[in-house]
């Protein structure tokens, strides 16, 4: 079945040679589109000693995706790890082929394994109609935004991330749905389910002395002392959350996405020497909330840090095999892991975690 008319473009036509033929499309649909967008736009970053290059096609879509990985910019490098190029297929003239509805599987926000093998991966993230491709061999990869006007926030929060993390990957690196504070001997990770407090506990430990890495998503290491790392620099906060923030008034922005109301604001440009780069981790933290005045630390189990940090990693972070859960199955193996039941009494809440970082 062809795809959707909402997707815009045509369905590719390939149906063999799979998935060299598509990443060969995908490449010649970057040309065109070069051709047609004129504007070419190259920026640098390194995470965790791993450079990355981006050519992005126009202005409007460089400042869209570059502004959360501006902390991680390092001037030009003649030799990349590896090149990401962008653009947005409306302006270009749709050239770049849909995948067919049968290449999809059950879920469109993963990998396409019709598309995929030991050497290219494909992804679409179907809710923000976003088609990436790479090949490893030749350390290139191409993201088309079918249409970059209206950029959902879930991508200008945390841009091209299926595409970082299968290079995290080969560099023992996986991307972890989770929030991310410490100070440069050591950091905690807040992870879990969504609405369980760990972006409100995030900020308010920026805003109480210690380091910034995520408040969202950051990056752990596959070393035997695990080490995070800060990948996108954005903090995001729920409405009803906002009034207990006075201070951060001035510098928030709001948008709306899936009925929901959120404000935001870039922490390298409001506290630059509270983003914390890399650290040792210290601990794996699952709040939740309670009803009850004060907060409490209890021991957890490797079985609950497989659902609050791999259970809802994976259904954040599309991947294509199976090292991002090795990786991170190897850090609850060696990190302490605790609940802590988030009570009323936040400045409890943070002697709790004060205590963690302890000697």
């Amino acid at each position: 079945m062809a795809a959707g008319p909402s997707w815009g473009g045509q369905p590719t036509q390939i149906g063999s040679g799979l998935p060299s033929a598509f990443f060969i499309q995908a490449e010649q649909a970057f040309a065109h589109a070069l051709s047609v967008i004129g504007e070419e736009n190259k920026f640098f970053f390194t995470i965790g000693g791993v450079r990355f290059q981006l050519r992005i096609l126009g202005n409007e879509l460089t400042r869209k995706i570059t502004r959360t990985l501006s902390h991680l910019h390092i001037d030009s490098c003649p030799e990349p790890d590896f090149t990401i190029c962008a653009w947005d297929d409306k302006p270009a003239g749709a050239p770049m082929p849909r995948p067919q509805r049968w290449m999809l599987g059950r879920e469109g926000k993963h990998c396409l394994h019709a598309l995929t093998d030991a050497r290219f991966h494909t992804f679409f993230v179907e809710p923000v109609r976003i088609l990436s491709c790479m090949e490893h061999d030749s350390r290139i990869g191409y993201s088309c935004y079918f249409d970059a006007s209206h950029l959902s926030m879930y991508e200008v929060s945390g841009p091209m991330r299926p595409l970082l993390n299968a290079v995290l990957n080969r560099h023992g690196m996986q991307l972890v749905h989770a929030s991310s504070v410490g100070t440069p001997e050591g950091t905690i990770l807040f992870a879990g389910r969504p609405f369980s407090g760990k972006s409100t506990l995030a900020v308010r430990c920026l805003l109480e002395g210690m380091s910034y890495q995520s408040d969202d998503l950051c990056v752990l290491t596959n070393d035997e002392k695990p080490r995070t790392l800060s990948l996108y620099n954005i903090a995001k906060l729920r409405e009803d959350r906002v009034s207990y923030f006075p201070k951060l008034g001035p510098v928030l922005s709001s948008f709306v996405e899936d009925a929901e109301k959120k404000s935001y604001f870039y922490v390298h440009e409001q506290f630059p020497e509270k983003l914390l780069k890399e650290a040792p981790l210290r601990a794996i933290v699952l709040p939740h909330i309670v009803n009850e005045e004060c907060s409490r630390l209890e021991p957890a189990t490797a079985r609950d840090a497989l659902e609050g940090l791999i259970k809802w990693t994976t259904l954040e972070i599309p991947t294509a095999n199976g090292l991002g859960d090795q990786i991170m199955l190897r850090a609850i193996k060696r990190i302490p892991i605790w609940h802590l039941h988030l009570g009323r009494n936040e400045d409890h809440s943070l002697e709790l975690i004060r205590q963690l970082f302890a000697p």
